[in-house]
């Protein structure tokens, strides 16, 4: 989690400060909905939980806001952020231009060692992909997340990987409605079996192509059943 929050910290060995091991916390809590959206996050709470003081809290909600988990509103704090249809929407479609330009730019220049990081993702999405437990969505959208961090990190740019992990952890509660059912599962899949073949033999606008498919079928699903739910 941390690791896309503070991408460029990635797997260094640095330990974490008290304020990034309780941001890590309460975005695990967050996009677990165990946080829904509109709930206040008091500091004094958060300190007493932690046993820490507040200024380690205020630094952790500082780092959640910045990466679109929380908002911090006058008079009222950190608040848990609520996005209504059309701002999912939007979150989605910036997402899957970002993630096309991250499977061009693999498409062009990737190592053998590479492809076979993105073999092993997708040998662990396939394998998830078959069951209908109920824990398969989260497993799921847990592989599709180190799946697109491995490939971003692959495109050579630490902005654009910090990017993409942003959009995604601001939109990974919608992702898993997005993939919510076996049927879009499967059919996630079959979207990365190509975009990896593509990028296997460096067809990178068919790459592009399909990166951004894999973003906007799920948000087409993730927008349906939203725009359902308000209904209700």
């Amino acid at each position: 989690m941390l690791a896309s929050l503070r991408p460029s910290r990635g797997d260094s060995g640095e330990a974490l400060s008290i304020a990034e091991q309780i941001a890590m916390q309460l975005a695990e809590e967050i996009v677990n909905d165990r946080l829904p959206p509109d709930t206040r996050i008091q500091e004094i709470g958060v300190a007493t939980r932690f046993k820490v003081s507040r200024g380690p809290v205020r630094e952790a909600l500082r780092i959640l806001e910045t990466s679109g988990l929380v908002q911090i509103l006058p008079r009222r704090g950190a608040v848990v952020t609520k996005l209504s249809p059309d701002e999912v929407a939007d979150l989605f479609e910036i997402r899957s231009v970002l993630f096309g330009l991250v499977a061009t730019r693999v498409a062009q220049h990737h190592s053998d060692a590479d492809l076979e990081a993105f073999r092993t993702r997708l040998d662990r999405l396939r394998g998830i992909a078959a069951r209908q437990d109920d824990t398969a969505t989260a497993d799921f959208v847990e592989a599709v997340q180190e799946f697109g961090l491995t490939m971003s990190e692959s495109a050579g740019s630490e902005r654009l990987t910090s990017f993409v992990t942003m959009l995604f952890h601001q939109t990974l509660r919608y992702s898993r409605l997005g993939v919510s059912t076996h049927e879009r599962r499967q059919d996630s899949v079959m979207l990365w079996e190509q975009l990896v073949d593509h990028i296997q033999h460096g067809r990178s606008e068919p790459a592009e192509s399909t990166a951004r498919s894999i973003v906007r079928r799920s948000r087409a699903f993730a927008i349906k059943l939203l725009e359902a739910g308000e209904r209700q």
